[in-house]
Formats: structure tokens, C-alpha cells, sequence
């Protein structure tokens, strides 16, 4: 009894130091509902308070990894009135998507932990225009020994296995508790493009030239990845890009067939079957840092001639190319 008793003690205390831990844990909220006035006032921690929060999402129905909030700020007056013009009157907020099958391939593909790193770490040495930066927060990575092995499984199974070991990796990662947020600097008069009506041609040219920028200021960059290891090469585990095309191809072809035409189709069938070795081209030297995302949707003109580049989640390194052929495509239509 007194064995049973002691164990029955241990259970409890270590429960309640579970519950301690849980309650202690840092705020991070991942619904626009959580964004309160308080939770603002402490993270800002500019000395004043706030007094009111409206959020708004924006960019409804073109993130798919995430969900984004603008949340505009009602400040408690200064004593004697100054020093209100330092404090933004609005922020942007990033959060990942509710939506579990989502969320999944978020968290898999490390985009939330990335972006909030590249804030954290790398922000003033890419040489791209950024928002300002407030706060990022995310729980600690519960499996950070999870790649190598998958890394050798993707690297050795048939696209068959590849695409299982998928469905299940991305099954556990749909269980994930893991809390993401990002505090960015709003630019609320800032023209944002869209890809879906395509920019003009001074728009295009105006990107690419802070894109070259960007590829410039990190050619044959080494000392990224010391600073966060997730940043990939574009030849990271290719068969993956196989495994994906193979999974997506007869439902693509049921929307897109049509419009693409038999030869096209059978040039994308050809096309998949060289990925690995088009990865290892765009991945050789000369490489430099790669947005992973650039597009027009990712790029706001400002009324003063400022840019702004968003969406930092897909950082890699390779060929330049890959960037600009991306941005082109997406960015202009045929006239």
C-alpha cells in the first residue's frame, strides 16, 4: 500500500507540474479573437497602452498556409500628449491557417518557422526591402531529428513509397500543436498587384531589378544556413517534387487538360521525369539566396517610389533563374 501510495503521489506531482508548465507557457495567439489589447500593449512594449484592437483579414482566399490580419490600434492618450506619432496605428499579423490539411504542409515544410527566422536572423543582411519588424514566436520543434531520416527515405523509396510516407508524415503533422506569429510593419497606403489580373510591364521591370538586388547581395551566400539551417538548395530531395506530380496529375488534368492541350501535357510528363537531374542544374554553382515566392501578390509599391517585398517562407538557395522565371510567368499576361 505505502509502494501504491508514493506512486500515486509521484502521478500527482507530476501532473501538477505538467498543468505549470502548460499554464506557464508563452502566449501566442493563432485566432484573430486572441489578439487583445493587452497581449498588444505587453509585446510592443512601447511605454503606452493599448486601448482597443479591430482586426481584419486580409488576403482572404489567396494564402494557403496561412491566414493574415490587420490589426488596427487604438492608443491610450500620453500624459501631456506626446510621443503618439512613433506608434503604429496599425500592424500586420501572420498566423497559420485553420485548416488542418493545410496547416500540415506548413508545418512539414517548415514555412512558418522559416519565416519568423529569416525575420529574427537574416532581415538586414539580404539586401531586399522588408517590413519592420515587431515580434515572431513559435513552441519549440518537438522532432527537430525528424529530417535526416525522412531526407534518407525520400532520397531511396519508389514514388509509390514516397507518396505514403507522405500521407502519413502529413497525418502526424495535422496533429500538431505547434503556435506560430508574426508581427510585421503595416503598409496600409501601399498598392498591391495581383497576379490573377497580371501587372504592367514598369511593374515588372521595377521587381525584377530589387530582385537582382536581392541575388546580388547573397551570391554564393555560405554563411545563411549558420545562421538557420533550414534554408534548402532546390535540389533537396527532387523526387518529392515526382512523388507530388504523380499524386496531383490526373485530378490537374481533369481541371486544366483542356486548356493545356495534349502536347503540353506530354511535355509535363517528360518534364517530370528529369527532376531530379533539373534540380541538380538549378542548384549548381554560381547559386545565390532564392525568394522561393516571388510574385507579384509578394511585391507592394508604395506612393513615395518604395517597394516591398512579402512572404518569406519559401527561402532556398539555387540558380537565379528559378526566381525570375517564376516572377515571369506568374506576373505578366501573353499581351
Amino acid at each position: 500500500m505505502r509502494g501504491v501510495a508514493c506512486a500515486g503521489g509521484t502521478m500527482s506531482r507530476r501532473r501538477r507540474r505538467d498543468r505549470r508548465g502548460q499554464d506557464e507557457r508563452e502566449v501566442i495567439p493563432q485566432r484573430a479573437e486572441e489578439l487583445t489589447a493587452e497581449w498588444f500593449t505587453q509585446i510592443l512594449a512601447t511605454g503606452a497602452t493599448v486601448a482597443e484592437v479591430r482586426c481584419e483579414e486580409i488576403g482572404v482566399d489567396v494564402g494557403f498556409m496561412g491566414e493574415v490580419h490587420r490589426c488596427h490600434l487604438t492608443w491610450e492618450q500620453f500624459a501631456g500628449g506626446g510621443g503618439a506619432a512613433a506608434l503604429p496605428a496599425s500592424v500586420i499579423v501572420k498566423t497559420p491557417t485553420q485548416i488542418p490539411e493545410n496547416f500540415a504542409a506548413g508545418d512539414a515544410l517548415r514555412s512558418y518557422e522559416r519565416e519568423i527566422a529569416v525575420y529574427q536572423k537574416l532581415r538586414t543582411t539580404l539586401g531586399v526591402p522588408m517590413p519592420g519588424y515587431y515580434h515572431g514566436a513559435m513552441d519549440p520543434d518537438p522532432a527537430p531529428w525528424m529530417q535526416r531520416p525522412l531526407f534518407f527515405l525520400f532520397d531511396h523509396l519508389s514514388v509509390s513509397g514516397i507518396n505514403w510516407v507522405i500521407g502519413q508524415f502529413l497525418k502526424l503533422s495535422g496533429k500538431s500543436k505547434r503556435r506560430y506569429i508574426l508581427l510585421i510593419e503595416d503598409f496600409a497606403d501601399a498598392r498591391p498587384p495581383t497576379q490573377m489580373l497580371g501587372g504592367s510591364l514598369d511593374d515588372a521591370r521595377r521587381s525584377l531589378e530589387v530582385l537582382a538586388r536581392f541575388h546580388a547581395a547573397n551570391w554564393m551566400r555560405s554563411d545563411a544556413t549558420q545562421h538557420y539551417r533550414y534554408i534548402w538548395p532546390v535540389d533537396t530531395v527532387p523526387r518529392v517534387g515526382q512523388a507530388s506530380y504523380v499524386r496531383n496529375r490526373d485530378e490537374f488534368v481533369e481541371r486544366f487538360g483542356p486548356v493545356l492541350g495534349d502536347g503540353m501535357l506530354d511535355r509535363l510528363d517528360a518534364i517530370q521525369e528529369r527532376v531530379p537531374e533539373i534540380c541538380s542544374l538549378l542548384a549548381a554553382e554560381p547559386w545565390t539566396l532564392l525568394h522561393g515566392d516571388f510574385r507579384l501578390d509578394n511585391v507592394l509599391f508604395r506612393p513615395n517610389g518604395e517597394m516591398v517585398v512579402l512572404d518569406f517562407q519559401g527561402l532556398g538557395s539555387g540558380r537565379p533563374a528559378v526566381d525570375v522565371a517564376y516572377f515571369i510567368t506568374t506576373a505578366l499576361t501573353v499581351e
